[in-house]
């Protein structure tokens, strides 16, 4: 074989190699996607229960972990902590304000602590920006299907 399809084939096996690796890595973070989800819930949660204000750490949103379990069955609240990344920051007010002009999530304060972390749809800022503004489109409305079963 000679040197130049040697130099293509290895490539060619390290890119597959690579494509594989991040599909498979993808995959075994898919619940990642349930609890940025969760996270997204009980952060409007608890701001809904507290006059709009954001939670201070993680502390004020573990009573809604333990009510709800974020999305993640048979995860410890240290393990959906691992998993989550909530801007304790963040400014409702501010998220608000964005949030009036826009059509997608001007804004990151919620996410997956990997970088294989997937997100359903447009993930918890998208959540969080429909929350804020209502009017605000979701990017995968649900359908008027109507299903009928067979007898």
């Amino acid at each position: 074989m000679s040197r130049p399809i040697r130099y293509i084939a290895l490539i060619f096996g390290c890119s597959v190699s690579l494509f594989v690796l991040f599909v498979a890595m993808s995959f075994s973070r898919l619940d990642d996607a349930y609890a940025q989800w969760g996270a997204a819930d009980m952060v409007i949660e608890y701001m809904d229960d507290n006059d709009g204000r954001w939670p201070q750490d993680w502390s004020d949103l573990q009573p809604y972990f333990d009510a709800g379990g974020g999305r993640v069955s048979g995860w410890s609240y240290d393990k959906f902590q691992q998993h989550v990344w909530i801007d304790f920051s963040a400014d409702p007010i501010e998220l608000n304000r964005l949030s009036q002009t826009t059509t997608a999530p001007p804004f990151n304060v919620i996410d997956s602590t990997s970088i294989f972390g997937p997100q359903f749809d447009d993930g918890p800022n998208g959540m969080l920006l429909r929350h804020f503004n209502p009017d605000a489109p979701n990017s995968t409305p649900p359908t008027d299907a109507t299903v009928e079963l067979a007898q």
